[in-house]
Parts: structure tokens; C-alpha cells; sequence
């Protein structure tokens, strides 16, 4: 499982390469897109993963970057918007939470 989330960050990474050498805010908005959309098809060849959660977490990831891109929101807000993301589904209603019977 790993080496899928590995395929995930390579995929990202490169993304944000790309992001790099392109100057417009709707190029960018369209490669995060298609980032969430590549990171979708990885993910979906593994029976391990929980899908749901997965994709909200990154689907979250993806919005904040996006916001952060257009200049809808600064990027010290969207690294904040990042942090609590991670802690809302590492310690809230997230994947550790459930309830065991």
C-alpha cells in the first residue's frame, strides 16, 4: 500500500512542476484537476483503501489549493486551511474514530 501512496506524492510533485513553468491561475486550477484526477485512478486499483475518506481528504487538499492559486485566499491561510485538514481527519470524525464493537 505504500507504493501506492508513493505513486500519489510522485504524482503531485509533479504536478507542481508543471505549475511552475505555466503563468496562468486557470492552468493551474486545471492541473490540480487533473492531479486529483490521476491520484482517483491510482487509488481506485487498490482494494485496501477506504475510497471515501481518501478522496474527501484529497478533495480537500485539492480545494485549498485551488483557493490558494486563484488568490481567493492567502498562503499562509491555505497552509492553516492544510494543517487542519490533516488534523480534522487524523483526530476528529477521520479514519481513526470508528467505533469498534
Amino acid at each position: 500500500m505504500n507504493q501506492i501512496w508513493f505513486q500519489v506524492l510522485a504524482a503531485m510533485i509533479v504536478g507542481s512542476m508543471i505549475k511552475y513553468f505555466i503563468f496562468n491561475a486557470l492552468a493551474w486550477v486545471a492541473i490540480d484537476l487533473a492531479v486529483l484526477g490521476v491520484a482517483y485512478l491510482i487509488l481506485r486499483r487498490s482494494p485496501f483503501i477506504d475510497m471515501k475518506r481518501t478522496m474527501i481528504f484529497l478533495g480537500g487538499l485539492t480545494a485549498v489549493n485551488m483557493l490558494v492559486d486563484l488568490g481567493v485566499i492567502n498562503g499562509m491561510i491555505g497552509n492553516l486551511a492544510l494543517l487542519g485538514l490533516l488534523g480534522y481527519m487524523m483526530f476528529g470524525r477521520g479514519y481513526n474514530n470508528r467505533r469498534r464493537r
